[in-house]
Protein backbone atom coordinates (compact mmCIF):
# COMPACT_ATOMS: atom_id res chain seq x y z
CA UNK A 1 0.00 0.00 0.00
CA UNK A 2 2.90 2.34 0.63
CA UNK A 3 3.93 1.78 -2.98
CA UNK A 4 0.50 2.86 -4.14
CA UNK A 5 0.70 6.10 -2.16
CA UNK A 6 4.16 6.72 -3.61
CA UNK A 7 2.76 6.16 -7.07
CA UNK A 8 0.06 8.76 -6.40
CA UNK A 9 2.74 11.27 -5.40
CA UNK A 10 4.88 10.40 -8.42
CA UNK A 11 1.93 11.02 -10.72
CA UNK A 12 1.53 14.44 -9.11
CA UNK A 13 5.16 15.24 -9.84
CA UNK A 14 4.59 14.28 -13.48
CA UNK A 15 1.61 16.64 -13.53
CA UNK A 16 3.89 19.52 -12.56
CA UNK A 17 6.29 18.56 -15.33
CA UNK A 18 3.42 18.52 -17.82
CA UNK A 19 2.28 22.05 -16.96
CA UNK A 20 5.75 23.38 -17.70
CA UNK A 21 5.87 21.59 -21.02
CA UNK A 22 2.58 22.83 -22.38
CA UNK A 23 2.93 26.39 -21.11
CA UNK A 24 5.38 27.05 -23.91
CA UNK A 25 2.87 26.01 -26.59
CA UNK A 26 1.66 28.53 -29.09
CA UNK A 27 -1.61 27.86 -30.92
CA UNK A 28 -3.51 24.94 -29.43
CA UNK A 29 -5.21 22.31 -31.55
CA UNK A 30 -8.60 21.79 -29.86
CA UNK A 31 -8.87 18.21 -31.12
CA UNK A 32 -5.70 17.35 -29.21
CA UNK A 33 -7.39 18.58 -26.02
CA UNK A 34 -10.69 16.75 -26.52
CA UNK A 35 -10.05 13.78 -24.21
CA UNK A 36 -8.76 16.13 -21.53
CA UNK A 37 -11.89 18.27 -21.89
CA UNK A 38 -14.15 15.23 -21.47
CA UNK A 39 -12.25 14.21 -18.35
CA UNK A 40 -12.67 17.68 -16.85
CA UNK A 41 -16.35 18.25 -17.54
CA UNK A 42 -17.54 14.76 -16.54
CA UNK A 43 -17.41 12.51 -13.52
CA UNK A 44 -15.45 10.04 -15.62
CA UNK A 45 -15.01 9.04 -19.21
CA UNK A 46 -16.42 5.96 -20.86
CA UNK A 47 -16.67 4.74 -24.43
CA UNK A 48 -20.04 6.36 -25.16
CA UNK A 49 -19.05 9.77 -23.73
CA UNK A 50 -15.83 9.80 -25.74
CA UNK A 51 -17.71 8.82 -28.89
CA UNK A 52 -20.24 11.61 -28.37
CA UNK A 53 -17.46 14.15 -27.85
CA UNK A 54 -15.61 12.93 -30.94
CA UNK A 55 -18.75 13.33 -33.07
CA UNK A 56 -19.36 16.88 -31.84
CA UNK A 57 -15.77 18.10 -31.71
CA UNK A 58 -14.27 20.27 -28.98
CA UNK A 59 -16.42 23.36 -29.50
CA UNK A 60 -19.61 21.39 -30.11
CA UNK A 61 -19.19 19.17 -27.07
CA UNK A 62 -18.31 22.10 -24.82
CA UNK A 63 -21.31 24.08 -26.07
CA UNK A 64 -23.58 21.09 -25.47
CA UNK A 65 -22.41 20.67 -21.88
CA UNK A 66 -22.72 24.41 -21.22
CA UNK A 67 -26.40 24.22 -22.19
CA UNK A 68 -27.72 21.34 -20.08
CA UNK A 69 -31.39 22.23 -20.56
CA UNK A 70 -31.02 21.29 -24.22
CA UNK A 71 -29.73 17.80 -23.40
CA UNK A 72 -32.31 15.03 -23.26
CA UNK A 73 -31.82 13.47 -19.83
CA UNK A 74 -35.05 11.49 -19.63
CA UNK A 75 -33.28 8.23 -18.82
CA UNK A 76 -31.61 9.67 -15.73
CA UNK A 77 -34.83 11.43 -14.73
CA UNK A 78 -36.60 8.08 -14.78
CA UNK A 79 -34.00 6.62 -12.43
CA UNK A 80 -34.51 9.31 -9.80
CA UNK A 81 -38.29 9.60 -10.24
CA UNK A 82 -39.03 7.15 -7.37
CA UNK A 83 -37.20 9.47 -4.95
CA UNK A 84 -40.31 11.39 -3.94
CA UNK A 85 -38.56 13.81 -1.58
CA UNK A 86 -36.83 15.52 -4.48
CA UNK A 87 -39.96 17.28 -5.70
CA UNK A 88 -41.79 17.96 -2.43
CA UNK A 89 -41.96 21.17 -0.43
CA UNK A 90 -40.50 21.49 3.04
CA UNK A 91 -43.76 20.76 4.87
CA UNK A 92 -44.26 17.50 2.96
CA UNK A 93 -40.61 16.53 3.43
CA UNK A 94 -40.62 17.42 7.12
CA UNK A 95 -43.24 14.74 7.75
CA UNK A 96 -40.85 12.04 6.53
CA UNK A 97 -38.08 10.45 8.62
CA UNK A 98 -34.86 12.46 8.38
CA UNK A 99 -32.81 9.39 7.43
CA UNK A 100 -35.09 8.65 4.48
CA UNK A 101 -34.90 12.21 3.21
CA UNK A 102 -31.11 12.38 3.49
CA UNK A 103 -30.66 8.98 1.84
CA UNK A 104 -32.83 10.05 -1.10
CA UNK A 105 -30.84 13.27 -1.46
CA UNK A 106 -27.54 11.38 -1.52
CA UNK A 107 -28.92 8.65 -3.78
CA UNK A 108 -30.02 11.28 -6.30
CA UNK A 109 -26.55 12.87 -6.29
CA UNK A 110 -24.94 9.48 -6.97
CA UNK A 111 -27.37 8.45 -9.70
CA UNK A 112 -27.11 11.80 -11.45
CA UNK A 113 -23.31 11.75 -11.34
CA UNK A 114 -23.24 8.26 -12.84
CA UNK A 115 -26.06 8.39 -15.36
CA UNK A 116 -26.87 11.99 -16.26
CA UNK A 117 -25.91 13.15 -19.73
CA UNK A 118 -25.67 16.65 -18.26
CA UNK A 119 -22.28 15.92 -16.82
CA UNK A 120 -20.92 19.46 -16.56
CA UNK A 121 -24.07 20.51 -14.72
CA UNK A 122 -23.48 17.73 -12.19
CA UNK A 123 -19.88 18.80 -11.72
CA UNK A 124 -20.99 22.40 -11.20
CA UNK A 125 -23.60 21.30 -8.67
CA UNK A 126 -20.86 19.40 -6.86
CA UNK A 127 -18.66 22.50 -6.86
CA UNK A 128 -21.35 24.88 -5.58
CA UNK A 129 -22.49 22.34 -2.99
CA UNK A 130 -19.00 22.62 -1.49
CA UNK A 131 -18.83 26.38 -1.97
CA UNK A 132 -22.12 26.92 -0.12
CA UNK A 133 -21.69 23.92 2.15
CA UNK A 134 -24.53 22.78 4.42
CA UNK A 135 -24.18 19.75 6.69
CA UNK A 136 -27.34 17.63 6.77
CA UNK A 137 -26.41 16.39 10.25
CA UNK A 138 -27.35 19.72 11.83
CA UNK A 139 -30.92 19.08 12.97
CA UNK A 140 -33.45 20.60 10.54
CA UNK A 141 -30.86 20.77 7.74
CA UNK A 142 -31.75 17.13 7.07
CA UNK A 143 -35.07 18.39 5.64
CA UNK A 144 -34.04 21.85 4.50
CA UNK A 145 -31.11 20.77 2.32
CA UNK A 146 -33.16 18.80 -0.18
CA UNK A 147 -35.06 21.98 -1.08
CA UNK A 148 -31.82 23.98 -1.10
CA UNK A 149 -30.27 21.48 -3.50
CA UNK A 150 -33.20 21.82 -5.89
CA UNK A 151 -34.08 25.50 -5.67
CA UNK A 152 -30.73 27.10 -4.87
CA UNK A 153 -27.82 25.04 -6.17
CA UNK A 154 -29.32 23.19 -9.13
CA UNK A 155 -31.53 26.05 -10.24
CA UNK A 156 -28.60 28.49 -10.37
CA UNK A 157 -25.53 26.32 -10.99
CA UNK A 158 -25.10 27.63 -14.54
CA UNK A 159 -26.77 31.02 -14.14
CA UNK A 160 -25.61 34.33 -12.67
CA UNK A 161 -23.44 34.21 -9.55
CA UNK A 162 -25.40 37.10 -8.03
CA UNK A 163 -28.63 35.10 -8.33
CA UNK A 164 -27.01 32.03 -6.79
CA UNK A 165 -25.62 34.13 -3.93
CA UNK A 166 -29.00 35.73 -3.22
CA UNK A 167 -30.81 32.38 -3.38
CA UNK A 168 -28.32 30.96 -0.89
CA UNK A 169 -28.73 33.93 1.46
CA UNK A 170 -32.51 33.41 1.49
CA UNK A 171 -32.32 29.63 1.73
CA UNK A 172 -33.81 28.32 4.99
CA UNK A 173 -31.10 25.65 4.91
CA UNK A 174 -28.34 28.27 4.95
CA UNK A 175 -30.19 30.49 7.42
CA UNK A 176 -30.46 27.52 9.77
CA UNK A 177 -26.98 26.06 9.22
CA UNK A 178 -25.21 29.37 9.94
CA UNK A 179 -27.72 30.50 12.59
CA UNK A 180 -28.84 33.63 10.78
CA UNK A 181 -32.49 32.80 11.48
CA UNK A 182 -31.70 33.81 15.09
CA UNK A 183 -30.09 37.13 14.14
CA UNK A 184 -32.18 40.06 15.38
CA UNK A 185 -31.80 43.77 16.01
CA UNK A 186 -29.69 44.36 19.08
CA UNK A 187 -28.29 40.83 18.98
CA UNK A 188 -26.96 40.10 15.48
CA UNK A 189 -25.40 36.70 14.84
CA UNK A 190 -22.01 36.95 13.09
CA UNK A 191 -21.76 33.41 11.69
CA UNK A 192 -23.39 34.00 8.32
CA UNK A 193 -21.91 37.46 7.77
CA UNK A 194 -18.39 36.12 8.32
CA UNK A 195 -18.79 33.08 6.05
CA UNK A 196 -20.59 35.15 3.43
CA UNK A 197 -17.43 37.20 2.94
CA UNK A 198 -14.74 34.65 3.83
CA UNK A 199 -16.11 31.61 1.96
CA UNK A 200 -18.84 32.70 -0.43
CA UNK A 201 -17.51 35.90 -1.99
CA UNK A 202 -14.36 38.01 -1.47
CA UNK A 203 -12.27 35.46 0.49
CA UNK A 204 -10.43 35.64 3.79
CA UNK A 205 -7.89 38.05 2.26
CA UNK A 206 -10.54 40.06 0.45
CA UNK A 207 -10.13 43.22 2.49
CA UNK A 208 -12.98 43.09 4.98
CA UNK A 209 -12.58 43.96 8.65
CA UNK A 210 -14.18 42.81 11.88
CA UNK A 211 -16.24 45.97 11.74
CA UNK A 212 -17.53 44.87 8.32
CA UNK A 213 -18.51 41.50 9.78
CA UNK A 214 -20.61 43.23 12.41
CA UNK A 215 -22.18 45.67 9.95
CA UNK A 216 -23.07 42.92 7.49
CA UNK A 217 -24.65 40.93 10.33
CA UNK A 218 -26.83 43.93 11.16
CA UNK A 219 -27.92 44.12 7.52
CA UNK A 220 -29.21 40.55 7.67
CA UNK A 221 -31.12 40.79 10.94
CA UNK A 222 -34.72 39.64 10.53
CA UNK A 223 -33.92 37.23 7.69
CA UNK A 224 -35.83 34.15 8.82
CA UNK A 225 -38.15 31.40 7.63
CA UNK A 226 -41.66 30.40 8.55
CA UNK A 227 -41.80 27.84 11.40
CA UNK A 228 -42.97 24.25 11.11
CA UNK A 229 -46.21 25.32 12.79
CA UNK A 230 -47.15 27.19 9.61
CA UNK A 231 -48.42 24.04 7.93
CA UNK A 232 -48.00 24.01 4.17
CA UNK A 233 -46.26 27.41 4.35
CA UNK A 234 -43.54 26.07 6.68
CA UNK A 235 -39.89 26.42 5.76
CA UNK A 236 -40.29 29.40 3.42
CA UNK A 237 -38.07 32.49 3.59
CA UNK A 238 -39.60 35.52 5.27
CA UNK A 239 -38.30 38.93 6.26
CA UNK A 240 -39.31 39.93 9.78
CA UNK A 241 -39.22 43.74 9.70
CA UNK A 242 -39.91 43.96 13.42
CA UNK A 243 -36.61 42.20 14.19
CA UNK A 244 -34.47 44.06 11.65
CA UNK A 245 -31.92 46.70 12.59
CA UNK A 246 -33.08 49.64 10.48
CA UNK A 247 -30.37 52.13 11.43
CA UNK A 248 -27.66 53.24 9.00
CA UNK A 249 -24.70 50.94 8.28
CA UNK A 250 -21.37 51.02 6.47
CA UNK A 251 -20.07 47.95 4.60
CA UNK A 252 -16.73 47.81 2.80
CA UNK A 253 -16.64 51.58 2.72
CA UNK A 254 -20.14 51.96 1.27
CA UNK A 255 -22.86 53.80 3.18
CA UNK A 256 -26.20 52.03 3.61
CA UNK A 257 -28.82 54.55 4.75
CA UNK A 258 -31.32 53.96 7.53
CA UNK A 259 -34.75 52.54 6.85
CA UNK A 260 -33.71 50.09 4.15
CA UNK A 261 -35.43 47.04 5.57
CA UNK A 262 -34.78 43.90 3.53
CA UNK A 263 -32.88 45.99 0.98
CA UNK A 264 -30.00 46.29 3.46
CA UNK A 265 -29.16 42.63 2.94
CA UNK A 266 -29.86 42.76 -0.79
CA UNK A 267 -27.51 45.75 -1.08
CA UNK A 268 -24.75 43.84 0.69
CA UNK A 269 -25.24 40.88 -1.66
CA UNK A 270 -24.93 43.17 -4.68
CA UNK A 271 -21.82 44.88 -3.25
CA UNK A 272 -20.19 41.50 -2.72
CA UNK A 273 -21.29 39.98 -6.03
CA UNK A 274 -19.82 42.98 -7.89
CA UNK A 275 -16.62 43.15 -5.86
CA UNK A 276 -13.46 42.42 -7.92
CA UNK A 277 -12.13 40.23 -5.12
CA UNK A 278 -15.19 38.01 -5.50
CA UNK A 279 -14.38 37.56 -9.17
CA UNK A 280 -10.81 36.60 -8.28
CA UNK A 281 -11.73 34.34 -5.37
CA UNK A 282 -14.44 32.39 -7.16
CA UNK A 283 -12.46 32.22 -10.42
CA UNK A 284 -9.44 30.82 -8.60
CA UNK A 285 -11.56 28.11 -6.97
CA UNK A 286 -13.17 27.18 -10.28
CA UNK A 287 -9.79 27.08 -12.04
CA UNK A 288 -8.45 24.87 -9.29
CA UNK A 289 -11.35 22.43 -9.62
CA UNK A 290 -11.34 22.21 -13.42
CA UNK A 291 -7.76 23.00 -14.45
CA UNK A 292 -5.58 21.97 -11.53
CA UNK A 293 -3.94 23.09 -8.33
CA UNK A 294 -1.00 24.63 -10.19
CA UNK A 295 -2.94 26.69 -12.73
CA UNK A 296 -0.93 29.77 -13.82
CA UNK A 297 -1.96 33.07 -12.25
CA UNK A 298 -2.34 34.53 -15.73
CA UNK A 299 -5.21 32.09 -16.36
CA UNK A 300 -6.90 33.06 -13.09
CA UNK A 301 -6.65 36.73 -14.07
CA UNK A 302 -8.16 36.02 -17.49
CA UNK A 303 -11.05 34.08 -15.94
CA UNK A 304 -11.65 36.78 -13.32
CA UNK A 305 -11.75 39.40 -16.06
CA UNK A 306 -14.35 37.33 -17.87
CA UNK A 307 -16.31 36.99 -14.63
CA UNK A 308 -16.47 40.80 -14.34
CA UNK A 309 -17.21 41.43 -18.02
CA UNK A 310 -20.01 38.84 -18.04
CA UNK A 311 -21.54 40.15 -14.79
CA UNK A 312 -20.88 36.85 -13.07
CA UNK A 313 -22.49 34.69 -15.77
CA UNK A 314 -21.29 31.26 -14.66
CA UNK A 315 -21.77 29.72 -18.08
CA UNK A 316 -19.49 32.31 -19.67
CA UNK A 317 -16.92 31.94 -16.88
CA UNK A 318 -16.84 28.19 -17.51
CA UNK A 319 -16.53 28.72 -21.25
CA UNK A 320 -13.42 30.78 -20.53
CA UNK A 321 -11.95 28.22 -18.12
CA UNK A 322 -12.54 25.34 -20.53
CA UNK A 323 -11.20 27.13 -23.62
CA UNK A 324 -8.56 25.08 -25.47
CA UNK A 325 -5.70 27.44 -24.62
CA UNK A 326 -6.47 27.09 -20.92
CA UNK A 327 -7.14 23.36 -21.14
CA UNK A 328 -3.65 22.99 -22.61
CA UNK A 329 -2.26 24.35 -19.33
CA UNK A 330 -4.31 22.02 -17.14
CA UNK A 331 -2.49 19.65 -14.82
CA UNK A 332 -3.83 16.24 -13.71
CA UNK A 333 -6.21 16.42 -10.79
CA UNK A 334 -6.43 13.82 -8.03
CA UNK A 335 -9.93 12.40 -7.83
CA UNK A 336 -11.71 12.87 -4.56
CA UNK A 337 -13.41 9.63 -3.40
CA UNK A 338 -16.86 10.49 -4.78
CA UNK A 339 -15.36 11.37 -8.15
CA UNK A 340 -13.20 8.25 -8.15
CA UNK A 341 -16.00 5.85 -7.28
CA UNK A 342 -18.41 7.36 -9.79
CA UNK A 343 -15.76 7.34 -12.51
CA UNK A 344 -15.05 3.66 -11.84
CA UNK A 345 -18.73 2.80 -12.22
CA UNK A 346 -19.06 4.88 -15.39
CA UNK A 347 -15.90 3.52 -16.99
CA UNK A 348 -16.54 -0.17 -16.30
CA UNK A 349 -20.26 -0.16 -17.07
CA UNK A 350 -21.36 -1.37 -13.65
CA UNK A 351 -25.05 -0.90 -12.88
CA UNK A 352 -26.58 0.55 -9.73
CA UNK A 353 -29.75 -1.02 -8.35
CA UNK A 354 -29.50 0.78 -5.01
CA UNK A 355 -26.97 3.11 -3.45
CA UNK A 356 -26.75 1.73 0.08
CA UNK A 357 -23.42 0.04 -0.56
CA UNK A 358 -22.04 3.09 -2.34
CA UNK A 359 -23.07 5.36 0.51
CA UNK A 360 -21.32 3.05 2.98
CA UNK A 361 -18.15 3.13 0.89
CA UNK A 362 -18.22 6.93 0.67
CA UNK A 363 -18.63 7.18 4.43
CA UNK A 364 -15.58 4.94 4.93
CA UNK A 365 -13.59 7.15 2.55
CA UNK A 366 -14.69 10.32 4.37
CA UNK A 367 -16.56 11.79 1.40
CA UNK A 368 -20.26 11.05 1.88
CA UNK A 369 -22.24 13.79 0.15
CA UNK A 370 -23.63 16.63 2.28
CA UNK A 371 -21.83 15.37 5.40
CA UNK A 372 -18.94 17.83 5.80
CA UNK A 373 -19.45 19.54 9.17
CA UNK A 374 -17.71 22.86 8.48
CA UNK A 375 -18.94 25.73 6.28
CA UNK A 376 -15.95 25.48 3.92
CA UNK A 377 -17.00 22.28 2.11
CA UNK A 378 -15.00 19.14 1.43
CA UNK A 379 -11.32 19.94 0.76
CA UNK A 380 -10.18 20.17 -2.84
CA UNK A 381 -6.49 19.42 -2.30
CA UNK A 382 -4.44 16.38 -3.21
CA UNK A 383 -2.60 16.46 0.12
CA UNK A 384 -5.88 15.95 1.99
CA UNK A 385 -7.02 12.90 0.02
CA UNK A 386 -3.84 11.16 -1.17
CA UNK A 387 -3.17 9.44 2.16
CA UNK A 388 -6.46 7.52 2.04
CA UNK A 389 -5.29 4.91 -0.43
CA UNK A 390 -6.75 1.74 1.11
CA UNK A 391 -10.46 2.60 0.72
CA UNK A 392 -9.84 3.65 -2.88
CA UNK A 393 -8.13 0.40 -3.80
CA UNK A 394 -10.69 -1.67 -1.91
CA UNK A 395 -13.61 -0.03 -3.69
CA UNK A 396 -12.32 -0.97 -7.14
CA UNK A 397 -11.55 -4.56 -6.14
CA UNK A 398 -14.80 -5.11 -4.26
CA UNK A 399 -16.93 -3.50 -6.95
CA UNK A 400 -15.66 -5.82 -9.66
CA UNK A 401 -15.96 -8.83 -7.34
CA UNK A 402 -19.66 -8.06 -6.86
CA UNK A 403 -19.03 -7.36 -3.18
CA UNK A 404 -20.66 -3.91 -2.90
CA UNK A 405 -24.38 -4.08 -2.25
CA UNK A 406 -26.45 -2.54 -5.03
CA UNK A 407 -23.64 -2.39 -7.62
CA UNK A 408 -23.50 -5.10 -10.26
CA UNK A 409 -20.39 -5.49 -12.45
CA UNK A 410 -20.69 -6.52 -16.08
CA UNK A 411 -17.26 -7.48 -17.36
CA UNK A 412 -18.85 -9.67 -20.04
CA UNK A 413 -20.42 -6.65 -21.76
CA UNK A 414 -17.28 -4.56 -21.32
CA UNK A 415 -15.15 -7.17 -23.11
CA UNK A 416 -17.82 -8.33 -25.58
CA UNK A 417 -16.31 -9.68 -28.81
CA UNK A 418 -12.75 -9.85 -27.46
CA UNK A 419 -10.71 -12.97 -26.82
CA UNK A 420 -7.07 -12.04 -26.24
CA UNK A 421 -5.40 -10.31 -23.33
CA UNK A 422 -3.92 -7.71 -25.68
CA UNK A 423 -7.33 -6.82 -27.10
CA UNK A 424 -8.82 -6.52 -23.63
CA UNK A 425 -6.00 -4.33 -22.38
CA UNK A 426 -6.50 -2.11 -25.42
CA UNK A 427 -10.20 -1.73 -24.64
CA UNK A 428 -9.42 -0.83 -21.02
CA UNK A 429 -6.94 1.75 -22.25
CA UNK A 430 -9.49 3.25 -24.64
CA UNK A 431 -12.63 3.21 -22.48
CA UNK A 432 -11.17 3.92 -19.04
CA UNK A 433 -8.15 6.07 -19.92
CA UNK A 434 -8.90 7.64 -23.30
CA UNK A 435 -5.83 5.92 -24.77
CA UNK A 436 -3.65 7.57 -22.12
CA UNK A 437 -2.98 4.59 -19.85
CA UNK A 438 0.71 4.45 -18.86
CA UNK A 439 2.51 1.65 -20.69
CA UNK A 440 3.69 -0.06 -17.51
CA UNK A 441 0.18 -0.17 -16.05
CA UNK A 442 -1.27 -1.42 -19.32
CA UNK A 443 1.30 -4.24 -19.40
CA UNK A 444 0.45 -5.14 -15.81
CA UNK A 445 -3.25 -5.46 -16.64
CA UNK A 446 -2.52 -7.32 -19.87
CA UNK A 447 -0.28 -9.79 -18.08
CA UNK A 448 -2.98 -10.41 -15.49
CA UNK A 449 -5.52 -11.07 -18.22
CA UNK A 450 -3.06 -13.43 -19.91
CA UNK A 451 -3.44 -15.83 -16.96
CA UNK A 452 -6.76 -16.91 -18.50
CA UNK A 453 -8.41 -14.43 -20.89
CA UNK A 454 -11.60 -16.49 -21.03
CA UNK A 455 -12.13 -16.55 -17.26
CA UNK A 456 -15.00 -14.28 -16.10
CA UNK A 457 -13.29 -13.77 -12.74
CA UNK A 458 -9.95 -12.83 -14.32
CA UNK A 459 -11.71 -10.37 -16.60
CA UNK A 460 -13.58 -8.77 -13.70
CA UNK A 461 -10.46 -8.62 -11.54
CA UNK A 462 -8.51 -7.01 -14.38
CA UNK A 463 -11.07 -4.22 -14.50
CA UNK A 464 -10.73 -3.83 -10.74
CA UNK A 465 -6.96 -3.71 -11.12
CA UNK A 466 -7.27 -0.96 -13.75
CA UNK A 467 -9.74 1.06 -11.62
CA UNK A 468 -7.40 0.77 -8.63
CA UNK A 469 -4.27 1.68 -10.58
CA UNK A 470 -2.32 4.86 -9.81
CA UNK A 471 -3.18 6.48 -13.16
CA UNK A 472 -6.93 6.01 -12.66
CA UNK A 473 -6.75 8.06 -9.47
CA UNK A 474 -6.18 11.16 -11.62
CA UNK A 475 -8.12 12.94 -14.33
Amino acid sequence: MGALVSAFAAAGAKADDLSGAVSAMGDVDPSAMLVRLVKRVTFGINASELASAASLGYAGYLDQQLNPDLIDDASCAARIAPLASLTRNFWEIYRQPAAQVVNELIEAAILRAVYSRRQLLERMVDFWTDHFNIDVNKDACAWFKIVDDREVVRANAMGKFADLLAASAMSPAMLYFLDNHQSIAGNPNLNYSRELMELHTIGVDGGYTEEDVGEVARCFTGWQFTPDTAGSLAGIFRFNAAQHDNSAKRVLGQHIPAGGGINDGLTVLRILADHPNTARFVSRKLCRRFLGEGVPESVVRAVAARFVAADGDIREVMRCILAPQHMALATPRFKRPFHLYVSAIRATGCQIASTGGMRAQLRIAGHLNFNWPNPDGYPDRVDFWSGLALPRWNFAAQMMNNAISGITPDAASFFAGLSTAEEMAARIDAAMFGHEMPAAERRRVRDYLAIDPSSPSVRAEALGLAAGSPAFQWY
